[in-house]
């Protein structure tokens, strides 16, 4: 599946990540949105920040929540369960640095990425940490660490897709499950745009930035 692949289909239909900025995405936003030249299809994006793992290498990112349908993708509601499906951009593990802080390879990415939808990827809330003490003696003793040290919790997600892009999107409803988690409020920063010409692309833009 290739997405922001900038023209589609033969058609001059462009496709943007857009953030809001200051502006709140309500009824009285899209109806002005709507009246943009152009604009075929408006979709908005929660955003999730993360650190993400992949063997010795960790990185910080951002889950980008969005309904699917946006890509044409439609997974059932009840089967995807409380593990983040993601469409992972081919640019995402470009910033992964292993523990001794070495910056990961092209040929490593190359490796990991054609793995696609075998490969063990896990990610961590931002601030998902718990507290190592005394009534965790084994895992103290295990580590050699200090008592009381904040470790970082990882958990599994899934890789469905390999997209030609840098971003990592998830379903909007596991966007919505990970903010609770959180204690966060569901908030909308960003919108993904589908627009007819590249000029009223442009324009689109401006408007919203």
């Amino acid at each position: 599946m290739k997405l922001f692949a900038g023209i589609q289909d033969g058609k001059k239909q462009y496709l943007a990540l857009v953030s809001l900025g200051d502006l709140t995405y309500d009824d009285d936003f899209l109806k002005k949105a709507k009246k943009i030249e152009g604009i075929k299809e408006i979709w908005p994006v929660v955003e999730i920040p993360v650190t993400i793992k992949i063997e010795d290498y960790t990185e910080t990112a951002t889950f980008l929540g969005i309904d699917l349908n946006a890509f044409g993708e439609n997974p059932e509601q009840n089967d995807l369960g409380n593990t983040p499906v993601l469409l992972l951009g081919s640019k995402a593990l470009q910033n992964m640095k292993d523990s001794n802080n070495h910056s990961i390879s092209k040929k490593q990415q190359e490796k990991f990425l054609q793995m696609g939808e075998n490969l063990t990827i896990s990610y961590a809330l931002a601030g998902n940490t718990k507290e190592l003490s005394g009534a965790a003696d084994h895992l103290v003793s295990l580590t050699g660490h200090e008592e009381n040290e904040q470790q970082t919790v990882y958990l599994p997600c899934k890789v469905t897709a390999v997209t030609e892009n840098e971003d990592i999107y998830i379903p909007l409803s596991q966007a919505q499950e990970l903010c609770s988690e959180m204690g966060e409020p569901l908030k909308i920063t960003k919108i993904y745009l589908k627009v007819n010409g590249k000029m009223n692309l442009e324009k689109a833009k401006k408007i919203f930035e």
